[in-house]
């Protein structure tokens, strides 16, 4: 459900602090370079095979060294989404959401797929609240984001809201159109030929089904009664 977030390399963290001594930069260089190794584990970039696991510690580091690197936090949150691993992908994600609101750098559709990431860790979680919250927040920043009208229709249909879904469809498809929300239609459809089946035809299916069952044990009570009498 998660967008598939693109890996960023970070260098514009260095110029956008302060560094006011020689240990500090030294300490910057350093969560830079273990940024790098991290982001050529995680998309096999430099001779390197994909290895998350190794993303995440060279991410890890990193973070250490910086807590407050962007683009570590949302790459890091990536690879915890993309692993079930949705408490931590949360954490990293809230934290690069945070980080990107005080950076001018950093667009509104960028932290819009931010929002849906988060929102999609919260709907994997079952905290559908939440992750509504965050997946129109995500619209509201990026209207044109189809991952997140995706989001935010699967979610009404998971909670049974079916004519808010059929109606956010419609305006899902003029606001950032995709043949994504083909499932959708679909699923919609079947919704209502069930809606669309008469009671009244139930009523008279029940009622063949009754007339049957009381034949039934009549018959099976004349029976018993011949049997007796001979």
């Amino acid at each position: 459900m998660a967008e598939r977030y693109r890996c960023l390399v970070g260098f514009c963290l260095l110029s956008l602090l302060n560094l006011p001594t020689t240990g500090t930069a030294q300490q910057l260089d350093e969560a830079q370079q273990a940024f790098q190794q991290g982001y050529a584990f995680q998309i096999g970039m430099d001779g390197k095979k994909v290895d998350p696991d190794l993303a995440l510690r060279y991410y890890a580091q990193a973070l250490r060294l910086q807590p407050q690197f962007y683009e570590a936090h949302a790459n890091a949150g990536q690879i915890y989404y993309e692993r079930r691993k949705y408490k931590r992908a949360k954490q990293h994600f809230s934290e690069a959401i945070r980080l990107a609101r005080s950076r001018e750098d950093i667009s509104a559709s960028e932290e819009a797929g931010l929002c849906s990431n988060l929102g999609s860790c919260y709907f994997q979680a079952g905290e559908l609240s939440e992750a509504e919250r965050w997946i129109r927040g995500a619209i509201a920043l990026d209207p044109a984001l189809v991952e997140a009208h995706y989001n935010l229709i699967n979610l009404l249909l998971r909670q049974d809201r079916v004519d808010e879904a059929r109606s956010y469809l419609s305006e899902a498809q003029r606001s950032a159109p995709s043949d994504r929300y083909g499932i959708f239609i679909g699923r919609l459809q079947t919704q209502d030929s069930y809606a669309s089946w008469n009671p009244l035809w139930l009523k008279v299916v029940i009622g063949i089904a009754a007339v049957g069952v009381i034949a039934l044990l009549v018959m099976r009570a004349v029976g018993t009664a011949r049997s007796t009498r001979s």
